[in-house]
């Protein structure tokens, strides 16, 4: 995936005007964007890997108060969740209620605003699109360390989705792997196509809940690895001590950003008790996407 491919698939997803003035500004943004945020009546803005610049009517600024900012209008986030939800708020309740949308690349559009009693968003006043890259080859240091089951753990844009992609591209070529892609970032499936490199052997399951994936797997996919994305809760963890039972190994990320950290969560702490991971791997974090800051042997 190319980051200009990337923005120009968010770009269709956007107001006229917006859409415009973000395709003119391509070359501008370069290849280090992560994001683009829209904010209701704030300027327009684009997320890099170390800094922040805002849209305007022919470049990028540093200032948000730049007088020729593009601010965002309520016109341009309902044309921009339109077209996202393809137009049928109903057919999208459950993205509505989760807070975020798939689209194409392996985008995710998260969305902010106002939720009703039964907890779905139902007035939208921002948007971010998140951009899914492949760094071939990020995960290099990190393949030799997966004996065992290893565990990933960072904090927010600390680069875990991104290592995670690269190694199950390489465990996908040499064996069994069945990758549990709830928020559809990993393997970017569109119209039932892999969008990115996870490796031939690799079964994908796009879309489902974590433990749900975790035990289908197990019963119909006889994977040799299972790799999943932010576990986080007593479900994912049953399913996972589960597919252990069986004799299957676990690459996985989580949020923390230190052992001790990991440890206070109860069920991370299971997993770790239970033994299914050897080592945890723990990164720098958004200053630093990817870099590996130390490893744990558990």
């Amino acid at each position: 995936m190319s980051e200009s491919t990337s923005l120009e698939i968010i770009a269709g997803y956007l107001s006229e005007r917006l859409r415009v003035l973000l395709l003119h500004s391509v070359g501008t943004i370069g290849s280090d964007v992560t994001e683009i945020r829209l904010y209701l009546g704030q300027p327009v803005a684009v997320v890099f890997t170390d800094r922040i610049s805002f849209l305007t009517w022919n470049s990028l600024t540093a200032s948000s108060s730049n007088t020729s900012c593009v601010r965002c209008t309520a016109e341009d986030i309902r044309k921009t969740i339109d077209s996202v939800s393809h137009f049928s708020f109903h057919s999208h309740i459950s993205e509505f209620r989760q807070g975020y949308f798939i689209i194409g690349n392996g985008i995710r559009a998260g969305i902010s605003g106002v939720y009703n009693s039964g907890g779905i968003i139902t007035e939208v006043t921002g948007i971010c699109f998140r951009i899914s890259r492949c760094v071939i080859g990020c995960a290099d240091k990190l393949v030799g360390l997966i004996d065992g089951g290893l565990l990933i753990c960072g904090g927010v844009n600390s680069g875990k989705t991104t290592l995670l992609r690269d190694i199950c591209r390489v465990i996908g070529r040499r064996s069994k792997v069945a990758l549990i892609d709830e928020r559809g970032e990993i393997a970017a499936v569109s119209g039932g196509h892999v969008g990115c490199d996870v490796g031939v052997l690799t079964n994908v399951m796009s879309g489902c809940k974590r433990n749900i994936g975790v035990i289908s797997a197990i019963r119909s996919l006889s994977p040799k690895w299972i790799i999943c994305d932010e576990i986080a809760d007593d479900s994912d963890t049953d399913a996972m001590l589960a597919g252990a039972g069986c004799g299957i190994s676990f690459i996985a990320t989580v949020h923390a950003d230190s052992f001790e950290a990991l440890k206070r969560r109860p069920f991370s702490e299971r997993l770790l008790s239970a033994g299914l991971f050897a080592r945890a791997a723990f990164l720098a974090g958004a200053s630093s996407p990817g870099q590996v800051l130390s490893v744990k042997e558990i």
